[in-house]
This record gives structure tokens, sequence and C-alpha cells, in this order.
């Protein structure tokens, strides 16, 4: 198999992406269901530790009845040495561009994959949006957003059809959450700043991937958070690079490709991938997808079609900052993917990175910016061929 890519190849499609009218024009694909196998992998893991090799202890005991389902408590006593715990990650790399170019398959698939019998909506089913109060951090500290246009165009989506399926909430070991997406069977991209950098020095990392994420929640390891009883992955291997951000600065490579445990896009299916021309600038043909706090308070997705792009700036590590005036971004949306249509196959471009303020000649801008570039794609491709 031959290896390596050149600087300037181009991923994908140089046709634009259809357009909303397009898009709502078309008819949504109606599966005849998930397979048996898709429906038992909908599960959910809980991690104990034990001293040694003993088996952890635990008790079942039926609680009640609620309609024609029995319901059961699962109990994890807190015995000496037993306690619960995440699944840690393996690996965290920060490569240079040179090396992943030369280590990827030329003929690596760009396209994504909806499941034999699974739904397609070009459009997500929508729900209301409900108002939320003052946001605050896990420490207390008040909720910067990023820039968010007056009127809001988020919707609230409650949606298990391809590709809005594919859209997760992430949670890292530091209490950062941001957003994902699936772009290969055990694979999931983010913003390189989700990635919880500081913990992988100490070799003490966790990141967990729950795709669909909807309104759930527990407790784990004495931190509170939300997952369905399903559809959930940690993150056992990382490649991407450092960035700027807690500078305060974003840059053009605030992007990672995760490696699952669980292969969770055999069921879901996976994003594609595709380049970024500077020809379809100021189209309104971009989605954005992710789990904002201002929306919901990040227990539920949101996207918002018809974002343009103004702008877009090279950046270092083959990255590049794609500027846009007319999208809505604020914390939790990191990492989520900004995508687009060619046909029935959404394809990500790039994922959310934060704001920037500019000073051009025809006036200040406040403009949102996704991470985009050759080495975005150039990773994502690196993570198809490699894993």
């Amino acid at each position: 198999m031959s290896k390596g890519v050149g600087k300037l190849h181009f991923w994908g499609q140089r046709e634009r992406p259809m357009t909303p009218r397009e898009l709502a024009a078309r008819v949504p694909i109606i599966g005849k269901g998930r397979s048996k196998e898709d429906r038992e992998f909908n599960h959910h893991a809980i991690y104990v530790a034990t001293s040694g090799k003993a088996k952890p202890i635990t008790s079942v005991t039926e609680v009640g009845h609620r309609a024609d389902q029995t319901i059961w408590r699962i109990d994890i006593p807190d015995e000496k040495g037993q306690q619960l715990t995440h699944l840690f990650g393996r690996t965290a790399t920060r490569e240079d561009p040179e090396k992943i170019r030369a280590a990827i398959d030329p003929n690596t698939d760009f396209t994504g994959r909806c499941p034999d019998g699974s739904d397609l909506f070009y459009i997500p089913r929508t729900l209301p949006r409900t108002a939320i109060g003052g946001l605050r951090r896990f420490n207390g500290r008040s909720v910067t957003p990023a820039y968010v246009n007056n009127p809001d165009q988020r919707q609230v989506y409650q949606d298990t059809s391809y590709p809005w399926c594919c859209v997760g909430k992430v949670i890292n070991s530091e209490g950062k959450v941001g957003s994902g997406a699936l772009v290969g069977p055990d694979i999931m991209v983010t913003a390189g700043h989700v990635v919880p950098w500081n913990s992988v020095q100490a070799n003490s990392w966790w990141m967990l991937f729950v795709a669909d994420y909807f309104d759930f929640s527990f407790g784990i390891a004495g931190i509170s958070f939300s997952v369905p009883l399903g559809w959930a992955s940690y993150v056992s291997d990382v490649n991407g690079y450092s960035t700027s951000y807690y500078s305060g600065n974003v840059v053009g490579y605030d992007w990672a490709i995760c490696k699952l445990y669980n292969p969770l896009g055999n069921s879901l299916g996976y994003f594609g991938f595709n380049g970024y021309s500077s020809d379809w600038e100021n189209e309104n043909v971009w989605e954005v997808a992710g789990y904002p706090i201002e929306v919901a308070h990040g227990e539920r997705p949101s996207r918002e079609g018809g974002v343009s792009i103004l702008d877009d700036d090279e950046d270092s590590n083959d990255g590049q900052e794609l500027e846009s005036e007319n999208s809505d971004i604020s914390p939790g949306n990191s990492g989520g993917p900004i995508f687009g249509w060619w046909g029935s196959d959404p394809r990500v471009i790039g994922v959310v990175s934060g704001q920037e303020h500019e000073r051009p000649a025809r006036g200040p801008q406040d403009n949102n910016i996704f991470a985009s570039g050759s080495g975005f794609c150039n990773l994502i491709a690196w993570g198809r061929s490699n894993w």
C-alpha cells in the first residue's frame, strides 16, 4: 500500500455543498430499522477498580414495577479497595504535520457512512427552546459566551437519524465539557483544547464521548455529569496539537482526533470529511451542531443551518481559521462539527474553536472561528489509515 500525501492534497469535492433551500427540497430517507446487533450494542458500562484481581462486589434488587416493566436497583457497595472509576486513555500525542502526511494512505475514503436500515434526515426534528438563567462553571465562575447574534438562530433537536446521532457531548478528566462528532467506525473529532493535555502529562486522563446525548444524569468517581444509557465510549488514544487557546487566542489547528474503545460508528454511522475552498466564501451552506451550555444547559443538542464563512486565514501546522459573523457560538460548542452536504453525504470541514475580535479597514468585526485546513483533513485521513 502506497503511503503519504502532499502538503497541498485536497480531500473531497470542490463543488459547493447544497444550500438550505436544496436541503429542504430533499425527501428524508426512511430506513427499515437498525439491526438486532446494533440495538444490542446500545448499552452502558460502569467501571470499578479493586485491589489486585479481586472481582467487584455488586447486588441487584427488585424495587418495583411500571406498566409492563420491572425496575431493578444495582448497588456497588463501597468496600475496602473498591471504587468507581473511569476508563483511562492510553496514548495522547501531538505530531508534526509532515509525519502525519507521510503515514496516510492517499486512497483513504473521505465519504461518510449511513448504516443500512437507518433513517437519514437532511434537517433534524426540532424542539422548542427554553429560557435559562445565568451560567456557572463547575468552580462557580460565570461563563463568558462567544459571539451570539440577535436573534440566536440555534435550534434544539431530538433525532436519532443519521447524521444527527453522530454528534455527541465530550466530557474529560479536567472537568471540561465540549462537543465532537464521529468520523470513522471508532474515530471521533473534536477541538484540541477539549483534550485534557495537563492530565495527559500526569498519565491520569480520560475523555468520555456520548453520541446523541439527550437529558440523562448520573455521578461517578465523585464527579456528577450526564450520560444516556447507551452509545457512549471512553477515548483510548488521541492525536492532535496543543493550542494557544489557554492564552485567549484561537488557532487554525485547534483540532484533535480520538480513537474510541467502542466502535460506535458501526452502529450509528459517521461523517465524511472535505477540504475547504475559498470559492465558497459568503455561501450560506454550512451546518453547525453541538452542545452549547447557553442552549438547554448543554443537556440537549442544537444546530444552526445557513452559516457562511466570510474569510479564511492560513495558520501553522497546516491549519486554517474559518471566520464567520453569522454563526452563534457559546461554551460547550467547542469541538462541534461545521459540515456541509454533498448529496446524501454530510462531511465535516472543521470544528468550533472560539471567537476573535478583528479591526479590518471596513470596521471592527466579532467573528466566530472554526479550525479547519488541510491538516484537519489529513488528521482524519491518518486516523482512518492507521486506526
